[in-house]
């Protein structure tokens, strides 16, 4: 079962490390995308508190640099999104003349946000794409972030949830109400009716320990979160949505009208963020170096650190060697179209929205650039000078 390749592919990285006393409580992970929710991912920035954009210094001469803003429902202070650190550290988006702000946005403003032209950029997932495209905001996909359903459940290891079957009759911890929209479809198709089957509880930030404490069942997560969390020494096993729904997740998505206003800005960022993934595919521990630079409040072991890179790895380029070899020759980036429409069927047929979209208003493949140098990356990734490695070892 893909539930146990991930948990083993996970666990080898940092197996040594994975102790129950290592769980530190005062700093809380984060992880991809769910969208569609509030702040529930603390990683270092305690409840209440005011979310800040990066703090990252402006590349030299930034006076010069187009400002572009990316913005993520929910804190920034998170292990996943180090393919974007990854890029802004390594100077890509400087040599694209952009410089690049990551901010926080509450619940499922990051889309209207966009929409709006308040940020560039957002990472939502693609029910709330469809969403919000059903809505009449002006949105498309333009670069596949996450190549593969990322969206699962999360169980302590004593817990006797082996399977979705085991999960009738449970409590599942959500970080917001509106991510019932994201994993409905999956325990639809795993043969649950999630109205009568489960009890969503809307947790916030105290999802991780509600559950590790057994005042919850199960945690819906995605695979990066799940493996920061188990860096962390969170006692967990992962239930893989991706072996129920082999669908896709969460794009990099625009407002539509910049396609034709300022196609040239879309293409740079997304150049950009492609040499970021592959960074991180290349040397995961330098990318898990310079992102815990940026944010010494996340409290991990290093073999943690590098588990959850592993896990952006995974959801970036897929669990095995040959998918992630196809997305490496065929274009970082490249939105598979017979995934979408099979979120797209599953989005219709669950009720998320009313009725079929022609996928060409929702995601294209125009704006993926597959010819930038991959040497120059890899070069970059076998040369990265660690700063602060040795003091999470």
């Amino acid at each position: 079962m893909r539930k146990v390749q991930i948990t083993l592919l996970i666990a080898v990285l940092w197996l040594v490390a994975v102790l129950a006393g290592c769980a530190q409580s005062s700093t809380q992970p984060g992880g991809s995308n769910p969208s569609g929710g509030t702040n529930t991912s603390g990683g270092g920035q305690a409840a209440g508190t005011t979310p800040q954009p990066n703090t990252a210094a402006p590349a030299s001469g930034s006076g010069n640099l187009q400002q572009v803003t990316v913005v993520v429902p929910r804190t920034v202070e998170v292990l996943d999104d180090a393919h974007i650190w990854s890029a802004i550290k390594m100077g890509y988006f400087a040599e694209e003349g952009l410089e690049v702000k990551i901010e926080q946005s509450f619940g499922t403003t990051d889309t209207k946000m966009v929409a709006l032209k308040n940020a560039q950029f957002a990472l939502p997932s693609p029910n709330f794409l469809f969403m919000g495209i059903e809505n009449g905001l002006p949105l498309k996909a333009v670069f596949q972030n996450d190549s593969i359903n990322i969206f699962g459940m999360a169980v302590r290891t004593d817990s006797g949830i082996k399977t979705w079957e085991d999960m009738k009759g449970k409590k599942v911890a959500l970080g917001d109400a509106a991510w019932a929209n994201i994993i409905n479809p999956t325990l639809i198709a795993a043969g649950l009716d999630p109205e009568k089957d489960v009890e969503y509880v809307v947790a916030g930030e105290n999802r991780f320990q509600m559950v590790q404490e057994g005042k919850l069942d199960i945690l819906f997560t995605w695979v990066a979160e799940y493996s920061q969390l188990k860096g962390q020494g969170f006692d967990f096993e992962y239930i893989d949505g991706n072996e129920i729904l082999p669908y896709t997740s969460n794009p990099l998505v625009t407002n539509a009208e910049y396609l034709t206003e300022d196609p040239e800005m879309v293409r740079k960022f997304v150049r950009a963020l492609a040499k970021g993934m592959y960074f991180v595919k290349m040397n995961p521990e330098a990318a898990a170096d310079l992102t815990l630079e940026q944010f010494p409040s996340i409290k991990i072991p290093w073999d943690g650190a590098v588990g959850a890179m592993m896990g952006r790895v995974y959801q970036g380029f897929g669990l095995n060697e040959a998918d992630q070899k196809k997305i490496v020759d065929g274009g970082i980036g490249i939105a598979d179209m017979d995934k979408w429409k099979l979120n797209m069927d599953w989005a219709v047929k669950t009720g998320i929205i009313k009725k079929e979209i022609p996928l060409d208003q929702v995601v294209t493949n125009d704006f993926v650039d597959t010819t930038w140098d991959k040497a120059k990356v890899e070069a970059d990734a076998k040369n990265y000078v660690f700063k602060v490695k040795d003091k999470y070892q």
